[in-house]
């Protein structure tokens, strides 16, 4: 498990940390990324969209099927709905697959690699030495009275580190090779300590601390899921009123739900700079969505959908016209 996460954090991190260092400031690397991360998202969003006109403009085709069998409840009949759909679709050149789950799949590798940026920071993004971290942390098991980092969440062990950051230099002298850290690592870790909060919250702390780290903390959490809701919401509303059948499913209401429940979780449950990302993240994906809107309408779409079809349809036919021609053509010449 380690190796994968140090497969998918060192690209985060150097990335972070890069950024970090030309930004001078961990907040604004944080929100550059995670835009970054959204441009390269942006054509899978594109398809969706699309793929969601196709499918509105195919919905009344559906319709027609079930209404065919409407008060049939026997399994043959919805069989027969089923395999009629599904050769619709394939007609019609649809696939359900193609809504995808990309950029759902992509967005969790996403958060798993700032999860262990944002945990092991002296690792990936300031990338100090092993034997460097390694003496830090003896440092720490100094002051917190315990070598038994494991106790403490040896995952966090970093994270501690720079909240007793202070106490930590002054115990140097107690450990072994203590003359590794230098004066310039201590001077490039407090810098980076010094920028690693947001209007005053300490974003190596988890929310769900906040009794011990300050209830300011809650604020992640809250934004996570409001901001979660309000893309959330905006998709449930336009489904509605493009699809109405599928928006009276009930489970379009628990999924309305279930993205925000999920932003609330992971940002209760993580560092503070993982819901911050999720916060910021949210927040691009909610503008991209109202901006793809304005830019791609489902029925503009699905007039340059039944436009390119006609056209295809007709350069099929005259292909078919010409290939008849052309064998008449040779049936004549055969005759003569």
């Amino acid at each position: 498990m380690q190796v994968f996460y140090d497969i998918l954090s060192t690209p985060f991190g150097w990335a972070l940390g890069w950024l970090y260092e030309v930004c001078n400031n961990y907040l604004i690397a944080l929100v550059i990324i995670t835009f970054v991360l959204r441009l390269i998202l942006l054509p899978t969003t594109v398809k969706q969209q699309k793929n969601s006109a196709k499918q509105m403009r195919l919905q009344a085709k559906v319709n027609k099927i079930r209404a065919k069998y409407a008060g049939q409840q026997t399994r043959e009949a919805q069989m027969k709905i089923s395999e009629e759909t599904q050769e619709l679709y394939r007609r019609e050149g649809f696939s359900a697959s193609q809504m995808g789950c990309l950029p759902l799949v992509l967005q969790m590798v996403v958060m798993m690699g700032l999860y262990g940026a944002i945990y092991s920071p002296l690792t990936y993004v300031l990338r100090l030495p092993k034997e460097v971290i390694e003496v830090l942390t003896a440092a720490y098991n100094v002051v917190a009275g315990t070598a038994d980092t494991a106790a403490r969440g040896v995952s966090r062990v970093q994270l501690n580190i720079l909240g007793r950051f202070s106490e930590v230099v002054n115990t140097l002298g107690e450990v072994e090779n203590g003359n590794l850290v230098t004066e310039d690592i201590i001077s490039r870790v407090q810098e980076f300590i010094d920028h690693f909060n947001i209007f005053g919250i300490d974003l190596t702390q988890i929310p769900k601390d906040f009794k011990t780290a300050g209830t300011v903390l809650l604020l992640i959490p809250i934004l996570a899921g409001v901001t979660a809701l309000l893309s959330a919401g905006y998709t449930y509303l336009r489904q509605r009123k493009t699809n109405p059948e599928m928006a009276k499913n009930p489970t379009m209401g628990c999924m309305t739900l279930f993205s925000p429940a999920i932003s609330v979780y992971f940002a209760v449950s993580l560092p503070a700079g993982i819901g911050f990302y999720w916060i910021i993240s949210n927040i691009l994906s909610f503008i991209q969505m109202i901006a793809l809107a304005a830019i791609y309408k489902p029925e503009d779409i699905i007039a340059q959908q039944m436009i390119d079809e006609t056209v295809e349809r007709r350069s099929r036919e005259a292909s078919i016209k010409r290939t008849k021609a052309l064998v008449q053509a040779q049936k004549d010449a055969q005759q003569d």
